[in-house]
């Protein structure tokens, strides 16, 4: 096999291998995280409305992601399995299939722009909210095929072992939107925040394509074609239940904003709740990184027959994790004022911010231990069982809860941040459970 088509991690030390994998990921998520705090930020000069009204699309994003997931989970699961098993043309039909499957889910997107108005009432969101966020609308729309492509190169590269050209690619991309968003929000308000984000996935479409047709793996065979049945079939399997996880975590989002919207001081507690996940993003990115290499370790030793070492892998990755997140923790709860101070242009935002931050910092642990047990699920194959977990913890508890204590008997939103945390314990428990109930089951081979 050609090095320098990717890594395999099958052999050799485990911290190396977790190491060469996790650390670009890091960087990576370092990277978007920077960029999702400098869009807030200059956003957020244009007051609390513009603030809440990308808040909103963000939320619609996450439901649209569905559709990045769908491709992404699978491609990364596959291609990984492909990889360690040492199959080179079983990974390049499985390549060509997730570029199809990304061009043609992203290209659905674009259906919500006329569904939009419904979108808007649903969410509950202030009219004023709703007429600043359509033209940010409008734009992140017609880019989503080029975010939904980037992020299937993306997926390929990750399953291959390759973090670092994701993460490079991301850095450029990133670049080209602060400094677009520093020059242009100014200027045109949150329409310039949407050229920015525009011009950011043009850049990373543009150089995943370059390198990937330099790429070793594609040199021989360049077409993209949606025949590959086999392949489409694999990746829809195991996609499917993932996107099914992604759409419930999005639909419970949605209606978790929409009942924000609706209690008293709304609009302060949907711009709080949006500053809060930004700036939160910075512990959460280290989870994010973990399990992108954890389901990269498991993939690919699953796929070479190692399962012991897949299982001995995601512990430690769980652990370094910890290690790693714990401490952004400590400084997320204890500088939680100064944080949300930088972000929010109100007492009542920043009072909202700082609260959500302080419970965000105690739930974070166990998001984590959450994220790299289900990425190791999903990287031996098994999509189906986060997904359940997902309806367990957000749809059976977080939604009706925050229902009952803060519409109904008329808590404030400090009351749903803490539903929010305990909803982050809860699912860190049940998938690490969930986990070893799937080692136990296939025990013998994790143990031969």
């Amino acid at each position: 096999m050609d090095s320098q088509v990717g890594v395999r991690t099958v052999s050799g030390s485990l911290w190396r291998a977790l190491s060469a994998l996790a650390v670009p990921a890091l960087l990576m998520q370092v990277v978007q995280t920077i960029g999702f705090l400098g869009e807030v930020y200059f956003v957020s000069r244009l007051g609390k409305v513009a603030t809440a009204a990308v808040g909103l699309v963000g939320e619609l994003s996450w439901l649209l992601s569905t559709l990045t997931t769908l491709v992404t989970v699978s491609t990364t699961t596959l291609m990984a399995q492909r990889w360690g098993a040492g199959d080179v043309s079983g990974a390049r039909t499985v390549m060509r299939a997730a570029i199809a499957q990304s061009v043609l889910f992203g290209a659905l997107a674009f259906l919500v722009w006329f569904v939009r108005h419904f979108v808007w009432q649903s969410l509950g969101a202030d009219v004023t909210v709703r007429r600043t966020a359509e033209v940010y609308l409008l734009v992140a729309l017609l880019t989503f095929p080029l975010m939904n492509l980037a992020s299937g190169y993306g997926a390929i590269a990750r399953g291959l072992g390759d973090m670092r050209t994701p993460l490079f690619i991301s850095a450029a991309a990133t670049g080209m939107q602060l400094g677009l968003n520093a020059f242009l929000t100014p200027l045109w308000g949150i329409a310039g925040a949407a050229m920015a984000l525009a011009a950011s996935r043009l850049v990373a479409v543009a150089l995943f394509v370059w390198h990937f047709l330099r790429h070793p793996l594609t040199s021989d065979t360049p077409e993209v074609t949606i025949r590959q049945s086999d392949s489409h079939r694999d990746l829809l399997r195991l996609g499917i239940p993932a996107g099914a996880q992604t759409l419930l975590w999005a639909l419970a989002s949605f209606a978790f904003f929409a009942m924000l919207n609706r209690m008293e001081e709304g609009t302060a507690a949907v711009a709080a709740f949006t500053i809060g996940l930004r700036i939160e993003s910075a512990a959460f990115m280290i989870a994010l990184a973990f399990a992108m290499a954890t389901q990269t370790l498991v993939g690919q030793n699953v796929g070479a027959g190692q399962w012991h070492r897949a299982w001995k892998g995601t512990w430690q990755a769980t652990l370094w994790c910890l290690v790693v997140m714990i401490p952004v923790c400590v400084v997320l709860f204890f500088g939680a004022e100064r944080l949300s101070a930088h972000f929010a242009t109100d007492p009542t935002t920043h009072r909202y911010a700082a609260a959500y931050l302080r419970v965000a910092a105690l739930a974070e642990p166990f998001w984590a231990l959450s994220m790299t047990t289900g990425a190791a699920l999903q990287g031996a194959g098994d999509t189906r069982t986060p997904a359940f977990i997902a309806i367990l913890t957000q749809w059976l508890f977080v939604l009706p809860l925050t229902y009952a204590f803060c519409l109904v008997k008329g808590h404030s939103p400090l009351t749903a941040w803490w539903l929010v945390g305990a909803s982050g314990f809860l699912t860190g428990v049940i998938t690490a459970v969930a986990f070893v109930a799937f080692g136990e089951r296939h025990g013998r081979r994790l143990f031969a």
